[in-house]
């Protein structure tokens, strides 16, 4: 059992033309922000490099997020630039958001962890960075496992580094409450949270609430900023999970710590509460 660990580098992928030979990711639309992040180019010298890098490796992958998303990752980071020593990548998928926080950790001088319930994923999103940046590979960590598994196991026990954390797993308003309310046993050091798919509906069964659960943590009074796209219509449900977006939302929060504080959970509130059930039935065996 690998959850709640740090995972090894799967040597065996980077020989392959397409690592997914082997590890079988399903993709859904086939989208690339690829396509349209060139239109970026120009405006940061940061994110002209990653587009170059993006441009010199092939991979048959699929993006989630969109170019506007992608090339606002890096002016947020660039604006905490000095306040952060690691990012903390939270739901990785095939890599999208990956590659381009690993583009960052020369210019802003910060380690990267990944970290997914999904091994498969994991290591896909890895060797897709590795190929990007090989010099920069000993800088980026997978950790198997959710949000709050990290945060006790990593962030409770490691020494202390103030840290952005980027949040793109589960939707799903519990989880996402989970997710966050961990995050409150290691407030100091937090810099910044970075949310996606605020912007996100679908169907009952998914109960995709990312920004209701923002206010749920945080309170009404959520100081943020935006990040991404707007749509300026409510797009139809899709053919997979019945998701769609609202309109004249932005995709994604920007939560600085320095304004925004914990109004959930309770103070004495324990924090192995907020673990997966696997993890407490191991606890309750021991």
């Amino acid at each position: 059992m690998t959850f709640g660990t740090f995972l090894t580098p799967d040597r065996d992928l980077e020989t392959l033309a397409e690592p997914n030979l082997k590890l079988g990711i399903r993709t859904f639309t086939g989208a690339r922000a690829l396509d349209d992040v060139r239109q970026f180019r120009g405006q940061n010298r940061i994110f002209d490099a990653i587009i170059d890098r993006l441009d010199a490796v092939e991979l048959t992958c699929e993006d989630q997020c969109t170019a506007q998303y992608y090339f606002d990752i890096v002016r947020t980071l660039r604006d905490f630039h000095g306040e952060f020593s690691r990012v903390v990548e939270v739901g990785v998928y095939m890599g999208g958001s990956t590659s381009v926080l690993a583009g960052c950790i020369e210019p802003f001088g910060c380690d990267l962890d990944l970290v997914d319930t999904s091994d498969v994923y994991l290591r896909y999103a890895y060797e897709r960075a590795r190929r990007m940046y090989p010099h920069l590979a000993h800088r980026i960590r997978m950790f198997h496992g959710d949000l709050p598994s990290y945060v006790r196991h990593v962030m409770m026990e490691e020494r202390p580094q103030q840290t952005i954390v980027h949040h793109d797993g589960a939707h799903a308003f519990n989880q996402v409450v989970m997710d966050m309310a961990s995050l409150s046993y290691v407030r100091e050091q937090l810099c910044a949270i970075i949310t996606q798919d605020t912007h996100l509906r679908g169907s009952p069964k998914h109960m995709n609430f990312v920004d209701m659960a923002l206010y749920a943590v945080f309170g009404l009074d959520l100081n943020y900023a935006p990040i991404g796209a707007v749509h300026e219509f409510m797009t139809m449900p899709d053919n997979f999970f019945g998701n769609y977006v609202r309109a004249g939302v932005p995709e994604g929060f920007v939560l600085p710590m320095s304004v925004n504080e914990f109004v959930y959970p309770h103070q004495f509130a324990n924090m192995d509460d907020f673990l997966p059930a696997r993890q407490a039935n191991q606890r309750a065996a021991a």
